[in-house]
């Protein structure tokens, strides 16, 4: 039943994909931080429904997420001409390209688990 958390997360995703693409990078920030949030939700609710496997999956995915937005914030901070170093979103976009085919992964392999 809390599968049911990963309909959100998809549609917030999406919608923090479309954000940066209409350039507000901001909203882009906020709507993947509650994604992030849902997903970190999803396992601290109920984290004997996954085996060891899929708990370190999921903590590698989650780890490399949370490194990702802390990516975003000084990306966001450049974007807004609070420093002066220009790799970071780059750096923000090459990491989040990464954790978005980590996510993706980990949740075929949640969801084609073995439930027996």
């Amino acid at each position: 039943m809390l599968d049911l958390l990963l309909i959100p997360v998809a549609v917030l995703l999406i919608a923090a994909l479309w954000a940066v693409r209409r350039g507000d990078h901001r909203l882009h920030g906020y709507l993947m931080t509650a994604a992030f949030t849902c997903i970190a939700l999803r396992l601290v609710l109920h984290p004997r429904d996954l085996g060891s496997s899929y708990s370190v999956i999921w903590l590698i995915t989650l780890a490399a997420a949370g490194l990702t937005i802390l990516l975003g914030r000084m990306a966001l901070a450049w974007r807004e001409a609070r420093t002066s170093h220009s790799a970071f979103p780059r750096v923000h976009r090459a990491f989040g390209a990464l954790t978005l085919v980590g996510l993706a992964l980990a949740t075929l392999v949640w969801l084609l688990r073995n439930r027996a």
